[in-house]
């Protein structure tokens, strides 16, 4: 069970020896890393650093500090090239010394070697992914890399044991031009663990150190943890919320939902006339928030003839953005514009917000008039496997393409918000080649800022398509929400089950401090029976993210209407997200406990007194029972509670709250301890 308090950082003490070898010991325990030595991909060779030199002429430095929050530890590299001649490298990281033990970790209470990435939840190999478990895995039998797919992972490793709280962190401080990896592989010999080495790369060709230059690399942590498994990232988080400010405090995400006209079978099927009459709705039933118009409101692209191209490629491409903008939108569906739908949202007392897409149409203008914009591999040959073409964000002039494009929707049509889709082929495909130089990380942290800038800090800006699995560096400057499951689409239960499968970590990781997870959207339409929506609309609530709302709404019935404005009144989102149900993070990631811990300063507990909401689900067909015992939170047996949708009185059973959930059913619950 989960404890009531944060996760702490537990001593470690540093040694660099002469040569370079490097550990970070528990004087105590001997937990830690012994023996790391410092190492540069270069020639399609490996050279580890010894003594002061990396390879002739190149000096590498490890600076070491301690951790802002105590007990850990930061190493930055540098490398001075001291060489007459340029020094080229592909990657760069820590492996073990020959004389070292690498990662040492026991917990006193025995069990099975793991480890946890948030790959373990998401396999992604463009442009196709994969759910899979468990979060906390067996060590591999194989040699396996982790951390170097393009799904936005949270750059973090823990080491630790099934039956102990006791864990090795090693995760990036920074992410200014380079991506951490690791490579895992069995033991060579006792009395190994692992065989371990880290190691930052990125996309887009090699990095060059002229004769005399020198180049800050990335900060990589090193903590020691005691802390139950659901509070993990605690203490990197708070690491990352010391040296960086993210998008999350200026949001008004936390306060404001979203309604968004792409789910449950609408998808592009919308017009002004439709729009108009879903804002009155929403209007009511928000309150307020924003009023996103997905997909839908373009143009198609044309053939060289003029007359229009529906294709998947070209619907929804970019190419309408070049030339007059005044043609983006379909005057056929939207007869009055951008102009006209920015001002029906603000005459109702709702913010406008637009869906955007990157890709280039193969057959376009864009791809006709202007090739060198787009984005190659290492043979100068466009990137269109993914059924699409990229633009090349090195390119000066596919830059201020889209940052006329940016202007033109967040400036001249006045939009408030942006919900920005197919764009991490850009930066994350494995082949690309930036023909201008940079990294993915450096193109993809360019246009993030760009709109980020466009919008002001309070501007509501959505990461899609590649979902992120929790990646925080994308929040600096950027979005202050992120996809985090694949599209409800129809809203059946296999799409619900589908969407939250990989979702766990990310919920643990994130908070008013840094970003709002977005599971696509809620509500849905009347088919969808009643247990499977609630279940879904708390799981919402529940992940302390982005409220968003989707569906036919004039036909909602009123029993969904009261569903829409009871979450919309109490959207108070970000805070602490904790998974009491340990199995949830060892096995099926599917949480049959979650727990939102609302802080003493928070608008839910100075107006509804709740300092805790408690959500038990149901994942099978069948009946079950699922309970909690107060005390895992710190509260008393008696303290009060409140069905969240109804505030009717819920029974307690000897402290603790337990219920018989129907089949894919769901109680959702606030605990009030001020209430008597």
């Amino acid at each position: 069970m989960s404890s009531q308090s944060p996760s702490a950082p537990t001593t470690l003490n540093p040694t660099l020896d002469p040569t370079g070898a490097l550990s970070f010991v528990n004087p105590d325990t001997g937990n830690g890393w012994h023996g790391l030595r410092f190492y540069v991909l270069a020639g399609g060779r490996q050279l580890a650093l010894q003594g002061a030199e990396i390879a002739p002429g190149v000096e590498a430095h490890l600076d070491l500090a301690p951790s802002a929050t105590g007990g850990g530890w930061t190493v930055t590299p540098r490398l001075v090239n001291h060489s007459p001649a340029d020094f080229t490298f592909t990657g760069y990281g820590f492996g073990v010394d020959e004389a070292g033990l690498g990662p040492v970790i026991h917990s006193g209470e025995g069990g099975v070697p793991l480890f946890g990435n948030s790959q373990n939840l998401r396999y992604e190999l463009l442009p196709h992914s994969r759910p899979q478990w468990p979060f906390l895995s067996p060590l591999p039998l194989s040699p396996l890399r982790v951390g170097a797919q393009a799904d936005g992972l949270i750059p973090a490793l823990f080491l630790g044991e099934s039956d102990g709280d006791c864990w090795l962190l090693e995760a990036a401080l920074t992410q200014a031009r380079h991506e951490p990896s690791w490579h895992l592989d069995l033991p060579s010999c006792p009395p190994h663990v692992l065989e371990l080495r880290s190691e930052y790369t990125w996309i887009g060709g090699p990095e060059t150190l002229a004769p005399g230059e020198e180049m800050t690399l990335e900060t990589t942590l090193y903590q020691l943890l005691c802390c139950p498994p659901d509070g993990l990232f605690d203490a990197y988080m708070a690491e990352l919320s010391l040296r960086h400010r993210f998008s999350g405090p200026d949001s008004r995400l936390d306060r404001e939902p979203a309604f968004c006209t792409w789910n449950f079978g609408v998808f592009t099927n919308v017009n002004e006339a439709l729009c108009l009459r879903r804002m009155d709705v929403v209007a009511e039933l928000q309150g307020g928030g924003y009023f996103q118009l997905d997909h839908g409101y373009q143009r198609p692209s044309r053939e060289p003839s003029g007359s229009p191209r529906m294709g998947t490629g070209s619907y929804g491409a970019i190419d309408v953005y070049y030339g007059n903008p005044e043609e983006v939108w379909d005057p056929e569906r939207f007869p009055s514009g951008p102009q006209g739908f920015v001002s029906a949202c603000r005459e109702r007392g709702l913010r406008p917000a637009l869906w955007l897409g990157m890709r280039v149409d193969p057959e376009g203008v864009i791809a006709r008039e202007h090739p060198e914009w787009l984005l190659c591999d290492a043979t100068g040959r466009p990137l269109d496997d993914v059924g699409h073409l990229c633009l090349d964000a090195s390119v000066p002039e596919a830059r201020a393409f889209t940052e006329r494009m940016i202007h033109t929707v967040t400036a001249d049509w006045g939009f408030e918000g942006i919900k920005l889709d197919f764009f991490s082929y850009m930066f994350d495909h494995p082949r690309a080649v930036f023909r201008h130089g940079g990294t993915n990380v450096t193109w993809k942290r360019w246009l993030l800022s760009a709109f980020r800038e466009a919008l002001g800090p309070h501007g509501y800006f959505l990461h899609c398509i590649s979902c992120p699995l929790g990646n925080p560096f994308l929040a600096i400057n950027g979005p202050d929400a992120y996809r985090a499951g694949i599209d409800i689409d129809s809203g059946e239960w296999y799409h619900h089950l589908y969407n939250v499968a990989w979702l766990l970590p990310a919920l643990l990781a994130t908070g008013k401090s840094t970003w709002y997870p977005n599971l696509d959207s809620c509500m849905g339409q009347p088919e969808i029976p009643v247990e499977e929506r609630r279940s879904r609309n708390a799981f919402a609530y529940l992940s302390a993210g982005m409220l968003e709302f989707s569906g036919p709404v004039e036909t909602f019935t009123e029993e969904m209407r009261e569903e829409y404005r009871v979450l919309s009144r109490r959207c108070d989102q970000g805070g602490r997200v904790t998974c009491p149900d340990r199995p949830a993070l060892f096995g099926r990631p599917l949480p049959q406990i979650l727990v939102r811990h609302h802080a003493p300063d928070s608008r839910t507990r100075r107006e509804f007194g709740a300092s805790h909401t408690v959500g038990l689900f149901n994942w099978s067909d069948e009946p079950t029972v699922v309970g909690l015992p107060l005390a895992v939170l710190g509260l008393g047996a008696q303290t009060p509670a409140h069905d969240f949708w109804t505030a009717a009185p819920v029974e307690l059973h000897e402290g603790a709250l337990v219920s018989i959930l129907p089949g894919r059913g769901h109680a959702l619950v606030d605990l009030v301890p001020g209430d008597s």
